[in-house]
Formats: structure tokens, C-alpha cells, sequence
């Protein structure tokens, strides 16, 4: 199918496009068709960056990396124009699924597929390092399951890995994807080659078992996850498991090179279909689409290996089906589907992840300068050192049904969330969490979620667990410590981390610590902050009463109940 529309076909430079292959919220990419017929994958960004003149700056840095990178596992640049009116680039157009979406349909790969994707992703990280880059972004969406092979995409937010580019930059984004970023990039430090091979790990390990190596329940919590947890490898094959390992090891100096990965995983047997059959009915569909938009009667042959791809630093990979594109003109960042916790739907759209500090190192633009902030020590109230205070509360947390015993303004619903209580693991041992919201029929919003730090026999006290996991979300120098009345210490997320007409609260009691978030119409910066204050000493009262009495059977429903 060619383009439909009044205003005739749609032209991007030199090509010609016939439809929408996906969309993301800084730009779509586009099926083209080059003057010789060849299609093309085209990335354009939305109109409204084309004004910002930094974003261009960045759109030009991303075609000059891409351009750099040679080698048989990345889609060559065809043509680009950082300087047109709406900045775009074109790269050739390779058939196949990301990653993530074959996952969907068929769960986890099997050994053999596997050993392929790690040769494959290891050989192009050998190309990307050869030619002074960093990734930075490595993960399943940015990993193509293509006839032939693999095929790693995006490299928007890669950076030289000499000079001035090499630290974190000011774009307005956190660098990188949250569960696939390696401690060092959590932390905002300098990287290095080695950050690629702990994404390359990550991206392995879901792709065995079909869940990620880190999870959490928000944000801050897949973050810690990374910084302190072991990885969940579970279900990885024996034969695979000890690479894995390696490659997600917290200390850089302890991960394998991308050349160390190859010789591990040894020879892959050919072979003329790579991937699960599911894989290859989903490239078939894909072909099918694509020959139907190109009005071809045949699919779209394999594209030959060739040199680097990119993509702006927030779009999309191709989808198996495409959507006929109108005339072009400016299209709006998608809705996002809402995500249950506040620390994550607090942060603006502009500030893609900018959720406060972890380890201090993760900042919104123009808020602080990354190279500025540090851990620092915050000051611990009492003369007793944390490693010998005892247990306050018992490693039980709040349920929803225990929560509605919380008062809140006549407006709100009951608290509601996931039934039961939810436990993670952190390099030290298991912690119960419980989270509820509550929420109002004008869309004003309360979040409380509640973790409790058990000692380890041997090891560290519960106050000192629970300090740790409160200061790795303390910004250094910028952070306004509160003084709670109800417990040991609180501070304030800073105000330009998150939505202004927000608040964010941290309390830290012995070995409990508490979140809560309060945000809407009713409630803006200036009216939210006695809201959220007496909810933190609810909550804290109700974690104490709950230690002593125990949790109620979790009945709450996983819908807002108004009253």
C-alpha cells in the first residue's frame, strides 16, 4: 500500500513513506522506500524538539556515532539530516522482532538461541568498542531477532568513549534503562566498555528466563536492586549460568570483555532458521506486512550484514505490523499505560526518569550538576551505633486491609493494591514490602509504601540495612532533611526532582522504612506537605501497631473502592 491521504505521498528527504512502524516520545520510525526501491527504517523526531537547539546538538552527535560503527551486527545509515526542519535519519530496514517482543510470544529462548543472541550481541559490542563508543543502552528492545542473525539498534544516546562526551550528560533523561544499567552508570560515574558487557548480561538473562535479573515494584527499587542485589538466574542453564554471572558482576574489573564472551560461549552450530519457530511465524508476519505496504508478492529478502544504526534515544523499534501513514505533520508522545506507584508516575514527561539520586547519581536536567554530587553521610540521630541497635519491628509490613485504619480526607477512596504482601531480596537477605494508594475522584493521589529491615544473624543489624537503603536515595547537598517527630529521620525529595506540585517524603524509624507521596489538583506544592506528613506518622503508628499485633488477611481490592 502506498500512502493515503489528500496531500499525496509523504517524502522524508529522498524517501518515500509508506507507514508508521512505531512511535515513541521523542520521535516515530517510519517504513520508507529509497529511489532504487530499496525499504528503508526512518527515524524522525517530533516537531517540537526540532526547536532545541541542544536536541539538535544531540541528534548530530547520534548520526556521527552511528556512522562510526561497522561491522555485520547493526543496520547501516543510508542518509541523515540533522540540519533539516525536522530532523531525521534512515538506516537500512532489518526484518525481524526485538527481543522483547519475541519474549512475549514464546516466554524464554532455549540454550542453543541463546548462545547465538550472546555471540551475536558480544561480536557487535567488539564493533561498537573498536570504534571508541559506548552503548550505554544495550537491552531487549534495542536487540532485532533478524532471519540471519542478530542485530543490535539504537545507539542515540552512545557517546565517545574519549573526550568531553564521556560522562553523564544534560539531556534531560536519565542515561539509560532501568534493570539493564550497569552500578557504575546507576551511579552516574565514568564508563567504560565494561558497562555494555553488565547490559549484555542482563539482556542474557532475560532472554533464558523470560524475567528480568533485577526487579522491584518501582523504580527506586530496581535501581537499589542493581547497585545491591544479587541477580535472579534462576532457570539460567547450567552451561550458561557461570557467564552470566560474570558478566553481571558489580565490580567492572571482575566482567569478561565482549572477546572473552565469544571464547566462552564457543562455536554456535548454523543454521538456516536461528530462533524458535514462534520467532519465525512472527518474522513471516512481519514479511508478509512489509511486501503487502511495498505491494511486492514476495517478503522482504534478509538485509546483509553492514555498518552502525541509531535511533533517537526514546524511539521505537519496528512492530511485526505497520500502520499506514497520513500526510506528515507533528504527532504527540503516545499515553504511556499508567504504572501502580507514585515514584514513578510523579516525574514530568520532559524528565524521562529522573527520580532523585540513587546512590546520588541520578539527577534532572538543570536541577544539580551530576559531577557535582557525591554520598554523603547523613546524620544518624542517637549516640548508639546502628550495628548495635535491635529490631524495632518484626519483618511484617502493613497490608491494604490493615491501611484503611489510616484517616485521610473524606474524598479519597479506601487504600487498594496488589493482595498480600510482596518480599525482595538485596545482597543481604529478604525484605517485606507492602504499597497502597489512595486516590480521589478528582485524580489528587496518596502513596505509602512500607519495608521492613530484618538483622542477619552474623551480619548487619536491621537499622543498619534500612540506613543503607535510606541514603542511597539521599541526594548529597541538596536534599532537605525534615525532622519527623514520629521517627528517626525524613527527608524531602527536592522539588525540582519530580512534578513541582508534588511531595515526596523518606522516613527512616530503626529498621522500617516508609515512603509516601502526595500529589493532584487539591493538594499542589505549597498544601501537599501537611497531608504527607501526617500520613507518614500514620503509617509509622501502623507499622508499629502491626509488629506488635500482626497483618490482617489481605482482602483489598486492586481497584480504587470510593468511599
Amino acid at each position: 500500500m502506498e500512502t493515503v491521504g489528500a496531500n499525496g505521498p509523504a517524502q522524508v528527504g529522498p524517501f518515500r513513506v509508506l507507514a508508521v512502524l512505531g512511535q515513541g516520545g521523542m520521535g516515530r520510525v517510519l517504513l520508507g522506500v529509497s529511489p532504487d526501491g530499496r525499504p528503508v527504517a526512518v527515524k524522525q523526531v517530533h516537531a517540537e524538539f526540532a526547536e532545541d537547539e541542544g536536541f539538535r546538538v544531540r541528534f548530530r552527535r547520534e548520526v556521527e556515532a552511528s556512522r562510526l560503527v561497522s561491522g555485520g551486527y547493526t543496520a547501516a545509515v543510508i542518509a541523515a539530516d540533522p540540519e533539516a526542519e525536522t530532523p531525521w535519519l534512515a538506516s537500512q530496514f532489518v526484518p525481524g522482532p526485538a527481543l522483547h517482543e519475541a519474549l512475549r510470544t514464546v516466554g524464554a529462548l532455549p540454550e542453543e538461541p541463546v548462545r547465538r543472541l550472546a555471540a551475536g550481541l558480544a561480536q557487535a559490542l567488539v564493533d561498537v568498542h573498536r570504534a571508541g563508543l559506548i552503548h550505554r543502552d544495550l537491552k531487549p528492545s534495542n536487540v532485532l531477532l533478524a532471519e540471519d542473525g542478530v542485530r543490535v539498534i539504537d545507539f542515540g544516546i552512545a557517546r565517545a568513549a574519549e573526550g568531553q562526551d564521556t560522562k553523564l550528560t544534560r539531556t534531560g533523561a536519565m542515561i539509560g534503562s532501568p534493570g539493564y544499567m550497569s552500578p557504575e552508570q546507576v551511579e552516574g560515574r565514568e564508563l567504560t566498555p565494561a558497562s555494555d558487557v553488565f547490559s549484555l548480561g542482563a539482556t542474557l538473562a532475560v532472554a533464558c528466563t523470560g524475567r528480568p535479573a533485577f526487579t522491584g515494584e518501582s523504580l527506586p527499587r530496581v535501581l537499589f536492586a542493581v547497585l545491591y542485589a544479587e541477580p535472579d538466574l534462576d532457570g539460567v542453564s547450567a552451561g550458561l549460568r557461570p557467564l552470566l554471572a560474570a558478566c553481571l558482576a558489580k565490580d567492572p574489573a571482575a566482567r569478561p570483555t565482549p572477546q572473552q564472551v565469544l571464547a566462552a560461549v564457543g562455536r554456535v552450530t548454523p543454521s538456516a532458521r536461528p530462533w524458535p519457530e514462534a520467532v519465525h511465524g512472527l518474522l513471516a508476519v512481519q514479511a508478509a506486512e512489509i511486501a503487502r505496504l511495498l505491494g511486492a508478492a514476495a517478503p522482504v529478502p534478509p538485509v546483509p550484514a553492514s555498518a552502525g544504526s541509531a535511533a533517537t534515544s526514546g524511539m521505537p523499534t519496528a512492530p511485526a505490523a505497520a500502520e499506514p501513514l497520513g500526510p506528515t505533520e507533528p504527532h504527540p508522545a503516545p499515553v504511556r499505560r499508567r504504572r501502580r506507584g507514585l515514584r514513578i508516575g510523579l516525574v514530568t514527561g520532559a524528565v524521562v526518569l529522573a527520580l532523585a539520586g540513587v546512590a546520588g547519581g541520578l539527577v534532572a536536567t538543570g536541577v544539580v550538576d551530576p559531577e557535582s554530587l557525591f554520598p554523603e553521610a547523613v546524620p544518624t540521630p542517637g549516640n548508639l551505633p546502628l550495628s548495635q541497635v535491635k529490631d524495632t519491628y518484626a519483618a511484617v509490613v502493613p497490608t491494604c486491609a490493615d491501611a484503611r485504619r489510616m484517616t485521610v480526607p473524606p474524598e479519597f477512596s479506601t487504600p487498594w493494591g496488589n493482595p498480600g504482601t510482596w518480599e525482595y531480596t538485596d545482597s543481604h537477605g529478604k525484605v517485606p514490602e507492602k504499597g497502597c494508594q489512595w486516590n480521589s475522584r478528582s485524580g489528587d493521589q496518596i502513596d505509602v509504601d512500607w519495608d521492613v529491615f530484618p538483622s542477619v544473624p552474623g551480619g548487619l543489624t536491621g537499622a543498619e540495612r534500612a540506613k543503607e537503603h535510606y541514603e542511597a536515595l539521599y541526594l548529597g547537598g541538596h536534599t532537605r532533611v525534615a525532622d519527623p517527630g514520629i521517627a528517626e529521620e525524613a527527608f524531602w525529595l527536592p522539588a525540582k526532582s519530580l512534578d513541582q506540585d508534588s511531595c515526596v517524603y523518606y522516613v527512616r524509624d530503626v529498621n522500617l522504612y516508609v515512603f509516601i507521596a502526595v500529589k493532584g489538583s487539591s493538594y499542589p506544592k505549597g498544601r501537599c506537605e501537611d497531608l504527607t506528613r501526617t500520613m507518614a506518622g500514620a503509617a509509622v503508628k501502623l507499622a508499629r501497631d502491626v509488629s506488635e499485633h500482626g497483618a490482617s488477611p489481605d482482602m483489598s481490592a486492586t481497584t480504587p473502592a470510593f468511599k
